[in-house]
This record gives structure tokens, C-alpha cells and sequence, in this order.
């Protein structure tokens, strides 16, 4: 009897983490819709607890305030498997030409599911210093990986391009906003945008 007793509590604990968890995904998922419509400053608790379908009080119990919510949207952005994973590959790439394109590829991946996010983020640094404080380690951040791909190409770079300059136009390129202008308001297909974007660095670069 106590080995079923142990059991039926361990499935309640998982039931209870599972629903948590959507209760999470449930509140982030309204934050970023309301955030991106009607702007981070102008969006009130009340109304991302209507939108996710529970009580303020859950909102404040998950996420604490509104600053919560973007923060685990920015980590969001920053752990995406997937680019991630990309982007060690094109590190640990063969070629020159191959780091390029599994970077545009990692690049894409980010984009093409958070570009809004790093919108919100932006427009909510305008009006919130602690947020603008977490942008800039944010940014930062991606530099440090921007600039250890360009020592990574360091070798294959034309003459008169150094680690410095490789790293500034990868990033400038690879910026979220040049994505939402070509996808999103020029209305390109992903796979247009990383295709243009890997040979635009290999362009400037190599």
C-alpha cells in the first residue's frame, strides 16, 4: 500500500507541474500578444490575466509583474534550442562557407519565432530602467557570440577585414529588425531571408 500511496502522489505532483507549466506558457503567450498590440507600458496585469483566462493573483504568483513576463520571454529568446544548436555547429563547421550558413540558418530559427520579443524588449527599455539594464546584457551577450564566430572565420577573411570589422557586420546584418523588414514588412519567405543573409556575409566577408 504505501508503494501505491507513493505513486498516486507522484502523479498528483506531476499533474500539478504539468498544469503549471501551461498555466505559464498561457500567461506568457497573452503578455506577447498584448505587449506587441498595444505596447509594453500600456498593457496592465488585469488585462494578461483576461487574455490567458486566469485570476490577476495566478499572474502575479508566476510571474511576479509585468517584468517578469519579459524576462522569461528575453530567456526564451536566448535558450531556443534550435538556434542554439545551429550556432554550435557552424563553431564546430569544417569551411568557411559552411559556418556562414549554419550561422544564417541559427539566425533565421531566432528570428522567425521572436523577432516580436526583441520588439517588445526595445519599446519596453524606452520606459523601464531595470529592463534597459537587461537589454544591454542581452545585447552584449550576442556580441560575444557574433564576435567568436568572427575568430572563428578569422582565417578566410579578404584583406583589409579584421575580427573587429567581421564582427560589426555580422552583426549589423543579422539584426532582428533587418529581419522584420524584409520578412515581415517586404514580405519575404524565411528561407529567402537566410539564403540572402548567408550571402550577404560571405559577400562582405570572405
Amino acid at each position: 500500500m504505501p508503494d501505491v500511496n507513493s505513486k498516486r502522489e507522484a502523479r498528483r505532483k506531476t499533474l500539478r507541474e504539468e498544469h503549471a507549466q501551461i498555466t505559464r506558457q498561457r500567461i506568457a503567450a497573452a503578455a506577447r500578444q498584448l505587449f506587441a498590440r498595444n505596447g509594453y507600458a500600456a498593457t496592465k496585469l488585469t488585462e494578461i490575466a483576461v487574455e490567458a483566462g486566469v485570476a490577476v493573483q495566478t499572474v502575479y504568483a508566476v510571474y511576479g509583474s509585468k517584468a517578469g513576463i519579459l524576462d522569461a520571454l528575453r530567456q526564451g529568446v536566448m535558450t531556443q534550442p534550435e538556434a542554439q544548436a545551429f550556432y554550435r555547429e557552424a563553431m564546430a563547421a569544417d569551411s568557411a562557407a559552411h559556418r556562414i550558413e549554419l550561422f544564417a540558418r541559427s539566425i533565421r530559427w531566432r528570428w522567425e519565432r521572436s523577432a516580436d520579443v526583441t520588439a517588445i524588449f526595445r519599446d519596453a527599455a524606452t520606459t523601464d530602467a531595470g529592463i534597459r539594464a537587461g537589454l544591454a546584457a542581452t545585447l552584449e551577450q550576442r556580441r560575444r557570440g557574433i564576435r567568436a564566430l568572427a575568430e572563428r572565420l578569422q582565417a578566410d577573411l579578404r584583406p583589409g577585414i579584421g575580427v573587429g570589422i567581421a564582427a560589426a557586420i555580422l552583426d549589423a546584418l543579422s539584426l532582428a529588425e533587418v529581419y522584420a523588414e524584409l520578412v515581415e514588412v517586404q514580405g519575404w519567405t524565411a528561407d529567402a531571408y537566410e539564403t540572402w543573409l548567408a550571402a550577404a556575409i560571405a559577400r562582405e566577408l570572405l
